[in-house]
């Protein structure tokens, strides 16, 4: 797997502007041409496709940096860009990205574990001894907060309970 320089993910980029370059990133490459008015519809859709991998990191018991999990979603995203055709899928482009995300975890998503969780055992207790586990603390607390986002994306509306007319008989 060829993955950017440890360097390019170690920037500092703080949790609650990652997700915002994220869209940010997903509006000027693929919806410049469009009326504004398509991103912003499918803004709610494109935040649930971008917070997946939170999910997908969570139940793994997995931790990643901000930095890197930014640069794994756009390095996705230069790729669609790339080999992709998202002007077809026009409104369905987020469901598109959705799969593409997918699809892309399910066949590297082994190399990835393996890559953090080692990363992870040695990392945690190397930074916990230098006094830096507050850090580390942050970088799980950022795939909770991804995770709790995806969630809350994902999450349906309850039924309003109907009225009984006194006047309709009830079936049982």
């Amino acid at each position: 797997m060829a993955g950017p320089r440890p360097a390019q993910w170690l920037n500092p980029v703080t949790d609650d502007t990652a997700v915002r370059e994220l869209l940010d990133g997903v509006r000027d490459r693929f919806y410049a041409t469009r009326p504004p008015r398509e991103f912003y519809r499918d803004r709610r859709m494109l935040l649930y496709a971008l917070t997946w991998p939170g999910t997908w990191f969570e139940c793994r018991g997995l931790t990643c940096a901000v930095g890197r999990y930014k640069a794994i979603v756009m390095q996705r995203l230069a790729e669609i860009a790339v080999h992709g055709d998202p002007q077809r899928y026009g409104a369905y482009f987020p469901a598109y990205l959705l799969k593409c995300l997918q699809d892309w975890f399910r066949h590297h998503g082994d190399e990835l574990y393996a890559e953090l969780k080692h990363v992870r055992n040695t990392l945690d207790q190397v930074l916990a001894n230098a006094g830096l586990a507050e850090r580390v603390r942050n970088d799980g607390r950022y795939v909770e907060i991804l995770k709790a986002t995806h969630q809350l994306l994902h999450a349906q509306r309850e039924r309003r309970p109907t009225s009984t007319d006194a006047r309709q008989l009830s079936l049982f």
